[in-house]
Order: C-alpha cells, then structure tokens, then sequence
C-alpha cells in the first residue's frame, strides 16, 4: 500500500518536462553532471538553507495532496517546493553557481553566462540525480522522528 504513495521523481520530471518543454525536452544536453559526493553536502546545505529548507514542510501539507493520483500529489509537492526555492534563490545566488559550476566541471564565469534555459534545466537535472533524492530522502526522515 505505502508502494502506491511513492512518486518516481524521475518520472515526474520527465512528465514536467514533456509538459512544459514539449519536443524541446529530448534535445542532448550540452553538459555532463558528475557524480554527487560528501564533500557536495557542505555546499548543498549552505543552497537549501537560504532557499527557505524551513518553508519545504509546507509543500508536504497533507491535507492538501490527499486524496490526489500520485503523480497529482508529487507535481504538487514539486511546484511547491519549486515556488519557494525560486523565491528564495537571490540569497543563494552564488552558491547555486558555484555549485553547479563544481557538478558541471564549468567554470563560475562560464555558469554565470549560461542561457537562461540551460542554467534552469542544469539545476532541474541536479536536484533530479538519484544521489540528490537519496540524500533528501534520509533529510525527510529526520523530519519524520
């Protein structure tokens, strides 16, 4: 039954993506992402504590996804945590860039001069690794104690 109530990120992207990209989503990608390691957590922690990591809750409210499909629920829970991350991104600006700059292996110059598109898909395409849902998943527990 819990089985039923777990949303494949993976597959909620590609569903958000086909959505909002169109036939624009199956283009390569210009990048390579490198493995996520320990020494990323410092650097992570820094992004989703000025992104508002305290107001992520609130995009859990289980009154309002009960009752959805699953895949209702987890694009609700997604937007939600999208809203308040992309309101919050200005005070964590540099962080982000330099973060995505060390999973690009681009420099920080190269990522500040990124297309608008590009930058957004990168993060979209960080925050989607498996590494990246497995640390936000043992994060979701300690919420859970």
């Amino acid at each position: 039954m819990a089985e039923e109530n777990i949303v494949n990120i993976n597959e909620l992207k590609e569903a958000v993506e086909s959505e909002l990209l169109g036939d624009a989503a199956v283009e390569e990608k210009k990048y390579n992402l490198r493995p996520l390691v320990a020494t990323d957590m410092g650097q992570i922690c820094k992004i989703i504590t000025a992104v508002g990591v305290r107001q992520f809750k609130e995009a859990f409210n289980q009154d309002d996804i009960k009752g959805k499909s699953v895949e209702a629920a987890g694009i609700d829970v997604l937007l939600g945590i999208a809203g308040i991350a992309f309101s919050n991104i200005p005070k964590a600006e540099e962080e982000i860039q330099t973060f995505v700059a060390s999973v690009t292996g681009m420099s920080l110059d190269q990522v500040r001069h990124l297309p608008f598109a590009d930058y957004g898909e990168i993060i979209l395409d960080i925050v989607t690794k498996q590494e990246f849902q497995d640390f936000f998943g043992r994060v979701m527990k300690l919420f859970n104690r």
